[in-house]
């Protein structure tokens, strides 16, 4: 059920009645929207997601106690064998095969009959990220199975995040019923989820088709379009993501939960450290907190912090999906994270440091950066390594002065616009309301049924999939 279908809108309003109405029983009326919500996926992953939930609630209601400290591992390795069956189980055999040439007797009809249950990897981390925060000290244990349900399933996030910690989350579960949703929230709900159907529907859907055309033919495209098919899919992931969490956010608003913003205009980024601050910032601190701080961070010494911040990245880009391309997409961010910090060593000298701390200094490395994510994001999209590969040579021969004067060149530089836009707006929302408002009301009426008649326009077109449902 995506958030821009009718199937959703019929379920959020006629959730919205009782949920306002019935102050005292928000709890359960959440803990039953959410059934329904993920139940429209199949009775199969839902019953696996409710085991994984009840096993996960034992876990940490256990392990404070004298002499279960065992049960920690219990809990973290049911949810690692779950999302390992489910999403990895074709990959593992796939390269046992391919290493050993021996096939393992299982046949491939059966392996690709294995289906991902929808938020898989979601649910997972935030499982693993409760338990392992139980045993840390820093969250307690749920008052009830009521209140760790509807934190782990609570709809508006459950299929493609953001991931939420317990102590972000569980307060405000636990006030829920005494929280009074005002009206500025629930505009500003509504005005959040309305940007990020506008985002799905009339940017990501549409760059989808050229991205699609372009890389069903990626060993054969020339220069130029290499470039161009890597800036499509660079732009549809990115509009297609923050849509979902723009959604995510504004439907939480909506019900009184304040979730956490996702992504913060990545694309303005001049370093890769910046990059991942701003790009599905709750997995970026979840593998920071989880995965390269347990295993030993930069408390290790010089080399064993490179090989914890290249491991931490190449488990990120696996986490992306079960194939060799998601692990060097992964792996080649992991290096140009560890060059980066290489390079602040630089900044002992004081003329690098004030050179760096230039407005053109950052410009410029905006405007590289910007297009080595483009490149980096070949890799996620190219339907093999050989085509990864076959792309990535010719762009490394494109000729950009005629790259630049091509006419695709108007709507990619007036997307990085549209992004910088973005920016300025999030980051002064409470300025550029004042002015919106100051225009008269028959005025903004009339913007608000054109943005609603150009979104109907889209929605008759071939709609899409979220891209991180398939993760």
């Amino acid at each position: 059920m995506v958030f821009h279908s009718p199937q959703f809108l019929f379920f959020f309003l006629a959730l919205l009645a009782p949920y306002y109405v019935f102050k005292k029983g928000r709890l359960a009326i959440l803990a039953i929207a959410n059934l329904i919500f993920y139940g429209y996926a199949g009775i199969g992953p839902t019953s696996i997601f409710l085991l994984v939930t009840m096993i996960s609630f034992i876990t940490v209601k256990l392990l404070r106690k004298p002499r279960l400290a065992w049960v920690f591992w219990v809990g973290v390795a049911v949810n690692l064998l779950n999302l390992a069956f489910f999403k990895y189980t074709f990959f593992f055999l796939n390269t046992w095969q391919a290493v050993t040439g021996l096939p393992l007797g299982v046949r491939a009809d059966l392996a690709h009959s294995i289906i991902l249950p929808a938020g898989i990897s979601f649910y997972t981390f935030q499982l693993i990220s409760y338990i392992i925060d139980v045993r840390r000290g820093t969250m307690e244990p749920p008052k009830t199975l009521l209140h760790f349900w509807v934190y782990i399933s609570l709809f508006p996030q459950l299929v493609a995040g953001p991931i939420l910690r317990g102590n972000e989350l569980m307060p405000q579960l636990y006030e829920i019923e005494r929280k009074r949703v005002r009206w500025q929230e629930i505009k500003y709900g509504m005005y959040l989820a309305f940007i990020g159907v506008i985002k799905k529907v009339v940017l990501a859907d549409t760059l989808a088709q050229v991205a699609d055309r372009l890389f069903a033919h990626a060993d054969t495209l020339s220069p130029i379009d290499a470039w161009t098919a890597a800036f499509a899919f660079g732009y549809q992931i990115y509009y297609d993501f923050s849509a979902y969490s723009d959604m995510a956010l504004g439907l939480g608003y909506i019900l009184g939960v304040k979730l956490i913003i996702n992504f913060d205009s990545p694309y303005i980024s001049g370093n890769p450290g910046e990059f991942w601050r701003r790009w599905h910032i709750s997995l970026s601190r979840w593998i920071k907190d989880y995965i390269y701080i347990s295993l030993g961070g930069n408390r290790r010494g010089w080399w064993r912090t490179q090989f914890n911040l290249f491991a931490a990245m190449v488990i990120s880009g696996l986490w992306h999906g079960a194939m060799w391309t998601f692990v060097i997409w992964g792996a080649v961010h992991g290096l140009l994270l560890i060059f980066h910090k290489w390079t602040l060593y630089l900044n002992r000298w004081r003329f690098i440091a004030a050179v760096r701390s230039a407005m053109l200094y950052r410009i410029a490395a905006v405007f590289v950066f910007f297009h080595i994510t483009m490149w980096t994001w070949v890799f996620f999209r190219a339907p093999s390594f050989h085509s990864a590969v076959a792309m990535t040579r010719n762009m490394l021969h494109v000729d950009w002065g005629a790259f630049y004067a091509s006419p695709q060149m108007i709507w990619i530089a007036g997307l990085f616009l549209l992004h910088l836009f973005e920016y300025v707006i999030r980051h002064a929302e409470r300025i550029s309301g004042i002015v919106w408002h100051l225009f008269p009301a028959p005025f903004r009426g009339a913007v608000y049924a054109a943005l609603a008649l150009v979104v109907i326009y889209f929605m008759k077109g071939e709609t899409y999939a979220f891209i991180y449902f398939q993760f």
